[in-house]
């Protein structure tokens, strides 16, 4: 009758890892690599969205800058504003102040000398971020 197997005895300087423990290791190591790398990727598209964000806010106030420095026009259809950046668009609306109480599309008769003109920045392209919106109330100036 034979006893049961026995394990042979490693010699001093033959201990290593088994696959076992090597497998475990390895897959720790590729959870650890697959999380690092999508918090890099959503690091990326949060830096690029902010970029986006932040270039539309300078483009509009921009606009607005140079709508409050252009001359009050009567009846205006529109201001000059720089040209965007490529990749951004802007529009102008003005709006009339019809002397009673509210604002209009159309210019009455006779100019109030109010407009509202708002601002609209859009961020075009693959990814686009949220519109800007900025509105400017013009007056028409009484020194003469």
């Amino acid at each position: 009758m034979t006893g049961p197997a026995r394990r042979p005895r490693r010699r001093r300087g033959e201990e290593g890892e088994t696959l076992i423990e090597v497998l475990v290791a390895v897959v720790l190591m590729g959870v650890a690599f697959v999380a690092i790398l999508g918090g890099m990727g959503t690091a990326i598209v949060s830096s690029v969205a902010q970029q986006k964000v932040t270039t539309a806010d300078s483009v509009i106030r921009s606009a607005a800058e140079k709508v409050v420095s252009d001359p009050y026009v009567s009846c205006a259809i529109g201001y000059g504003t720089p040209t965007p950046p490529a990749g951004y668009t802007v529009t102008v609306e003005i709006e009339y102040w019809d002397g009673v109480g509210s604002f209009g599309r159309s210019c009455p008769s006779a100019d109030t000398g109010v407009q509202r003109v708002t601002l609209t920045v859009r961020s075009t392209g693959p990814h686009p971020v949220r519109d800007a919106t900025l509105e400017v109330v013009k007056r028409e100036s009484m020194l003469s």
